[in-house]
């Protein structure tokens, strides 16, 4: 009746999170949950027409401009053609899945990591391979040791106050992954939807802005610093993939 995949399908651990986030009771530190109080107050009165029908499917021209010259200011070379707006970053990893991973894939993954993307990888038959995260990031000699004998479909990695650790990647080790990923010639998915959280200065280049010609992926979200309520996130990535 199912897909063979669904018997790889568990129960979300992130649902369950939020279903106990939602007690008036309780203050969670679970989940990613910007406190209500201090969203911005949001009015759609004056929303132009255009932006209450259906549009293209790659999102908004102006939102997609205006996300491809902020990738641009983070130092990587970004058109609004590379730019896809999607429900939530989670969708972004949703299709990075679907594009990605047959049965049996290496995946390339920081241990631990966020936990709705293990869910998904796992759905379409990855296969971990676990990096371990020190609080300056994953060893890059570990991962160059790693990727010498297989080819994984990408690597996975949150370096921006990585959930569910709060760590941010050092600058000598961003370059460092990302030599090691260019030689390999491997994909790198990178999830950032964390990097305007910051409280003490921290370097956060994103590490796609480092890598010169390998394929990659950049995920983001607005969720965490606007409305959670809305599922607005992008996807950006080299344009021989988009």
């Amino acid at each position: 009746m199912f897909a063979k995949r669904i018997e790889r399908l568990a129960g979300s651990l992130i649902r369950e999170i939020l279903q106990v986030a939602q007690r008036p009771e309780v203050i969670s530190f679970a989940g990613g949950l910007p406190a209500t109080d201090i969203m911005p107050v949001m009015d759609f009165a004056d929303a132009p027409p255009e932006l209450r029908q259906y549009g293209p499917t790659e999102g908004d021209p102006r939102l997609r401009s205006l996300i491809a010259a902020q990738l641009c200011a983070l130092g990587r070379d970004c058109t609004p053609e590379q730019i896809l707006v999607t429900s939530g970053s989670q969708q972004g990893i949703d299709l990075v899945a679907k594009l990605f991973i047959d049965d049996g894939t290496p995946v390339m993954l920081e241990a631990p990591t966020y936990l709705a993307a293990i869910q998904a990888f796992r759905l379409f038959g990855a296969r971990f391979v676990d990096l371990p995260l020190m609080p300056d990031g994953i060893a890059p000699e570990q991962l160059r040791r790693a990727l010498a004998p297989q080819r994984p479909g990408f690597v996975y990695l949150i370096p921006n106050f990585q959930n569910p650790s709060g760590y941010c990647y050092s600058t000598e080790k961003r370059q460092e992954i990302a030599d090691a990923i260019a030689a390999a010639g491997t994909m790198l998915v990178e999830d950032d939807p964390y990097r305007e959280l910051i409280y003490d200065p921290r370097d956060r280049t994103p590490i796609v802005s480092l890598l010169k010609k390998s394929p990659w992926v950049y995920l983001g979200s607005f969720s965490k610093t606007a409305c959670p309520g809305l599922r607005i996130g992008f996807l950006a990535c080299s344009s021989e993939l988009f």
